[in-house]
């Protein structure tokens, strides 16, 4: 059974101002806010919000209720770019990498080498994106992704790395530079972010389809009845010069209006997305940086793999060309850049 999107976009904005969310059914929605956000909402601390306007005890939210609206408020004061380290308790082994990294990250064309492996802090910039999408009604929601900055790699899960608050330790960020350009990081977090709301608004973009497909049949057929009845006077009633001219003024002004109508349908559905980061926090994770050296023919570079030990598993590498993720790649014969093989193929 799957949450409704409104119910899951307030489930990640309640999360983001610090409370805590957890599903109570597909229509509702168990909430317990802090004492400034509840303020702010004039809700009580311990809430329950539903999509239904029958469950007792609640409070009813739609994409044009109240409580929604005040919700919007909290996001249009945007968050600030935040810094925090996380601890490791246990062992961060440095051997029996090589047989993993070979089982991991596959070149088809070429080879892949260990050196050696060694503990590094690695930053993570974990993005929380707002958007606003409209065409027949108005609707918000909320993206949220971590990129591996080391890597490039946008999606990466960090595992249970935030589930112990007590691991959390202040991350100084000013003696820890951006390792990617400012420019590089807006692509990779504006391309992500596109992907994930179009992916979010999808069911609701083809629901628009869907219904201007069934209005502009609609048009077609009554307006199409009354061109066909204007045809059908003219050729029975064999109707000639004043008493033509006018039965054709009114078929080419019936053609006009069904044209004005489809224009007004079109840019009734039309979907338009505004978006912006509301806010960022560099993670700060121990992990183990992995050297190795991908070779294709003469071309041979050194490339740095990242294991995560709260996940346990050796992140994907990034394909150069498109940006995604992967696992299994292509080496070019220049430079033994990697490329994902969709990529490959279209060559």
């Amino acid at each position: 059974m799957s949450e409704e999107p409104i119910l899951s976009t307030l489930k990640k904005l309640v999360s983001l101002h610090e409370g805590i969310a957890e599903s109570a059914g597909e229509q509702a929605l168990n909430v317990l806010l802090t004492e400034n956000i509840a303020l702010a909402l004039n809700l009580p601390e311990d809430v329950t919000l539903t999509t239904r306007s029958d469950i007792p005890n609640s409070f009813f939210v739609s994409y044009h209720s109240e409580l929604l609206n005040k919700f919007a408020e909290l996001l249009a004061d945007r968050g600030l770019v935040t810094a925090l380290g996380v601890k490791f308790d246990g062992y961060l082994k440095t051997t029996g990498f090589e047989k993993l990294l070979l089982q991991t990250l596959i070149p088809q064309n070429g080879l892949i080498r260990f050196l050696d492996a060694k503990p590094e802090i690695t930053r993570y910039i974990w993005c929380h994106v707002v958007y606003t999408a409209e065409a027949d009604e108005k609707r918000m929601g909320l993206v949220s992704f971590i990129i591996n900055e080391l890597t490039g790699v946008t999606e990466v899960e960090i595992g249970d790395a935030l589930f112990w608050e007590s691991d959390r330790i202040p991350f100084d960020n000013q003696h820890s530079p951006p390792l990617l350009p400012v420019e590089e990081l807006s692509g990779l977090i504006e391309k992500t972010a596109d992907k994930l709301i179009k992916a979010e608004l999808e069911n609701w973009k083809c629901k628009l389809h869907r219904a201007r497909a069934r209005d502009e049949e609609r048009l077609h057929t009554y307006y199409g009845t009354i061109s066909s009845e204007i045809e059908t006077k003219i050729e029975s009633r064999r109707l000639m010069g004043e008493s033509k001219d006018k039965e054709l003024a009114r078929l080419d002004a019936t053609n006009r209006e069904l044209e004005r109508k489809l224009a007004d349908l079109k840019e009734r559905y039309a979907l338009s997305v505004e978006a912006s980061l509301h806010s960022a926090m560099v993670l700060h994770l121990p992990t183990v940086h992995i050297q190795c050296t991908l070779q294709r023919k003469k071309a041979k570079r050194i490339v740095t793999a990242v294991w995560n030990p709260f996940t346990k598993i050796i992140e994907p590498l990034r394909c150069e060309l498109s940006g995604e993720h992967v696992n299994d790649f292509y080496l070019d014969d220049t430079d033994a850049k990697i490329i994902s093989p969709t990529i490959w193929r279209e060559k």
